[in-house]
């Protein structure tokens, strides 16, 4: 019987292989794993090919040190990042065969530009994906609380980007007060998407406290962003409750995270400067509000001066045309007593005399009568104008102290208070909740607090 020694097949096997795949090729790979020998400068990889999560093949690939050396700059200079797990990568290889570490590539080439593109074609997969699910806005059409003060970061505690972000918020010129509470994670490589998802599930977890989520990183390369072009994370951001602003610090390329946020805001000091502006937006609206307070009140006093100038004009006019017409009826009465007594003359004498003494009593009577009238009505012009511009006056005095007593600054400064829950007036102690934060405003500041003891109204008992 004929046999081979192993060696022997092996030689077989190495033969074969270098006279039928004696060419190099140029293939397409994911990276499972990178190691590298810094005393030897050489590259070991395991690559494998990938179906719906299934390995469909798998081989080792070496970068020997002498092409190494101008690979991997190459690489780094067009993605800004070394290769590293998770990576596809287009390389010209070519397939070798050892007695003793078996079958394996030898990579001459790397094109970085093959993985800026699967990089972008991923992300259009996923926005794709994501928009026939009908989750792709759903963010995006969150209401924002008029005031984001309450805000939950995701990030690294070590990210310049992070240190900018609370500066400006904590610095802001304003100065208005935030409540920002870091959920840490990784901001890039292989452990970036699972504690990214781990981050934005306890800030769900914890919604109640907060008014929107943040994520933010500093500066980086194209390549350190696949983290963020990541299915299960923007799907995550889609479906969050809480609204999502990104600012990952890069201008030009829109990840799909960016693209289901609520806001893409590009820098992280973007991101605290459209909280101050929003902040600074509801400020205004309220000295709005103040300024309309105070103009309408001071029309309503306009206008009742005005309307109390008309009355007193009104009643002297009245009082003008009463005098003109008792004067001219006094006059009629004085002519109808001359007619009378001219005819009394002609009639016989102790008619006359017996007229005369009728005409003296009545004209005399006549004339303290009007006399009278005319002094009472002169007394009634004297006081009536004061009295009705005093009455007026009085009216006009309690209108503006009752405007005053309605004013909320004044309500505030006799040592009430205003306590809102998630920006509502609170004035139910039932809604509340244990370990809710409530915010109380103050005729001077305001007061935010963690609710430890709820007690029901005892008069309703």
């Amino acid at each position: 019987m004929e046999y081979l020694t192993l060696s022997e097949l092996a030689y077989l096997v190495k033969s074969a292989i270098q006279s039928t795949l004696s060419d190099d090729y140029w293939v397409i790979a994911e990276i499972a794993q990178v190691n590298y020998h810094y005393n030897s400068g050489h590259c070991y990889l395991d690559l494998v090919e990938k179906k719906d999560d299934l390995i469909m093949a798998k081989m080792r690939a070496t970068i020997w040190a002498r092409n190494f050396s101008r690979i991997s700059p190459n690489f780094k200079a067009l993605t800004g990042q070394a290769l590293q797990p998770g990576m596809k990568i287009l390389m010209l290889a070519q397939v070798t065969y050892h007695e003793v570490h078996g079958l394996a590539l030898n990579i001459r080439e790397v094109d970085p530009r093959y993985t800026l593109g699967e990089m972008m074609l991923k992300r259009r997969e996923i926005i794709e994906r994501l928009t026939k699910e009908g989750i792709i806005a759903r963010n995006k059409l969150l209401e924002l609380s008029p005031v984001l003060q309450r805000i939950a970061v995701i990030s690294s505690e070590a990210a310049a980007g992070y240190g900018d972000f609370v500066n400006r918020l904590d610095n802001n010129p304003f100065g208005y007060t935030f409540h920002h509470r870091l959920f840490q994670a990784s901001m890039q490589g292989e452990r970036a998407e699972p504690s990214i998802l781990d981050a934005m599930e306890s800030c769900i977890k914890l919604r109640e406290r907060f008014d929107a989520v943040v994520i933010i990183r500093g500066g980086g390369s194209v390549v350190d962003l696949h983290c963020f072009d990541s299915y299960p994370l923007a799907k995550a951001i889609a479906l969050s409750p809480l609204p999502v602003f990104t600012g990952i610090g890069h201008e030009r390329d829109e990840t799909a995270a960016d693209h289901v946020a609520s806001r893409r805001l590009i820098t992280p000091t973007a991101v605290a400067e459209f909280l101050i502006a929003r902040s600074r937006e509801f400020e205004d609206s309220i000295h709005e509000l103040e300024h309309r307070l105070i103009r309408r009140t001071k029309e309503f006093i306009e206008s009742e001066k005005h309307s109390l100038r008309t009355s007193v004009d009104s009643f002297l006019t009245s009082a003008r045309d009463y005098l003109k017409t008792a004067k001219v009826d006094l006059r009629e009465d004085i002519r109808e007593l001359q007619t009378r007594a001219f005819t009394a003359l002609k009639t016989p004498s102790v008619r006359i005399r017996e007229c005369e003494g009728k005409l003296r009593n009545s004209t005399e009577g006549l004339i303290r009568n009007n006399l009278q009238k005319m002094k009472d009505f002169r007394k009634v012009l004297r006081v009536y104008p004061a009295h009705m511009l005093s009455m007026q006056t009085q009216k006009l005095e309690n209108c503006e102290a009752k405007i005053s007593l309605l004013d909320p600054q004044n309500v505030l400064d006799r040592g009430y208070s205003i306590t809102c829950l998630n920006g509502q007036v609170l004035k139910d102690a039932g809604i509340v909740r244990k370990d809710d934060i409530i915010n109380t405003r103050l005729s001077s500041g305001s007061l935010t607090s963690v609710v430890e003891n709820i007690e029901g109204d005892k008069r309703n008992d």
